[in-house]
């Protein structure tokens, strides 16, 4: 089958792991996948890159400016993606996170009846309203979002809260809960022993306050009990100064360590057997809406994952059987929870139990299986 496949970020970023994730387990399984995504966007410093393939997939770039004027590119960028998308003549168009450059993979499903999947792996136009951006870009991802939703034949979300969302929408549109996952690659090294015995890291971006001062909050009376604890944190966002400041005024400069962003492969260098990986978040909608990716990953690596009990995130950890548990929003839950997963003497025993885990239920070829099935379902049903 012939995939098409629209992101809205350049091809190598984090924004766009999931569907290159997929993408390359489909070609795995036997599909011509082709996916259509900028050279050159904020995630990459709007720094152009022109590429054409990446592991048997096909990458298609549209035409842009050298500028990092959204309002300058948009309209070009989308002329020639529609272009594009006519020409590729796909047998399916699958739209991840629908963005007005995403969108643009509606137009065969107009002009030439192709059968149309969206994958949403979060609520884009509310997160890009806690994050700040301009009211303007978040309502034409907020009419994308709904424009997408009502056209796509089929729907793909990362979480059981958007499946409820869209099955209460769209009562007759069908609706399969796919989850973030990670590569089968990770799991083909051995585990890497941490060079600490008591160490906490975090890795995402830092564009919320509200997920990592839990653990600045709770840090100094954890450091009573484990003097020795080392903080890990990779990535970086418009608050990275802001933990940096709290850091300092704290004097725990010598116990937490700033990396900025790492480049995928070399941030998972860094994840190591034991370590306790920090996934704290608070009990919001756009969090019980989203699959953290990063909880696959801790777990291939052999990091045993804190979380909250927010959304999917307890069943991400097998129930707790995977990973430690706290309450959400509750910061002396947080320490007790802390303070028992560094004193767990059976630490690297949970750490094997969250690979295994991770492997037979977050394995993107595995998971691609299941999005086979339904775009070959699809396919049959809505024929060209």
């Amino acid at each position: 089958m012939k995939i098409l496949m629209l992101g809205s970020g350049s091809i190598k970023s984090n924004f766009m792991y999931r569907l290159l994730a997929l993408g390359k387990a489909l070609q795995r399984h036997g599909h011509e996948v082709t996916i259509i995504a900028p050279k050159a966007d904020k995630y990459n410093n709007f720094v152009p890159e022109t590429i054409t393939s990446i592991d048997g997939v096909h990458i298609l770039q549209p035409f842009q400016f050298a500028t990092k004027r959204l309002e300058i590119n948009l309209l070009p960028y989308m002329l020639d993606a529609m272009r594009l998308v006519l020409h590729e003549k796909p047998d399916v168009v699958y739209i991840y996170k629908p963005t007005p450059i995403s969108i643009v993979g509606l137009v065969p499903k107009l002009f030439q009846r192709t059968p149309t999947v969206l994958d949403m792996d979060d609520l884009g136009s509310e997160v890009m309203r806690i994050e700040g951006h301009p009211i303007y870009q978040q309502k034409l991802v907020e009419w994308s979002e709904r424009l997408a939703s009502r056209f796509a034949d089929r729907l793909i979300v990362a979480s059981t809260f958007l499946r409820d969302l869209q099955q209460e929408k769209f009562p007759y549109k069908p609706v399969k809960v796919l989850p973030n996952g990670v590569e089968s690659a990770w799991f083909k090294n051995k585990l890497k022993q941490s060079t600490h015995k008591k160490q906490i890291i975090f890795f995402g971006s830092l564009n919320r306050a509200t997920i990592l001062d839990p653990l600045f909050d709770v840090l100094p009376d954890l450091l009573k009990t484990h003097p020795t604890t080392q903080v890990l944190i990779i990535g970086d966002g418009q608050f990275t100064a802001h933990f940096k400041k709290r850091v300092k005024e704290l004097r725990l400069e010598k116990r937490v360590t700033f990396t900025g962003w790492l480049p995928l492969e070399e941030a998972r260098l860094l994840l190591c057997a034991g370590d306790i990986g920090y996934n704290y978040m608070p009990n919001e909608r756009t969090v019980r809406a989203a699959s953290n990716m990063k909880v696959p990953q801790y777990m291939a690596c052999g990091v045993v994952p804190l979380v909250s009990d927010v959304g999917d995130l307890l069943w991400m950890v097998d129930g707790g059987k995977a990973g430690y548990v706290a309450k959400p929003d509750n910061t002396t839950d947080l320490l007790t929870v802390l303070l028992t997963a560094l004193g767990d003497k059976d630490r690297l025993k949970k750490a094997e139990r969250a690979r295994k885990y991770a492997q037979t239920t977050f394995d993107w070829d595995a998971l691609a299986g299941d999005v086979d099935c339904c775009l070959m379902s699809l396919k049959k049903e809505l024929p060209v």
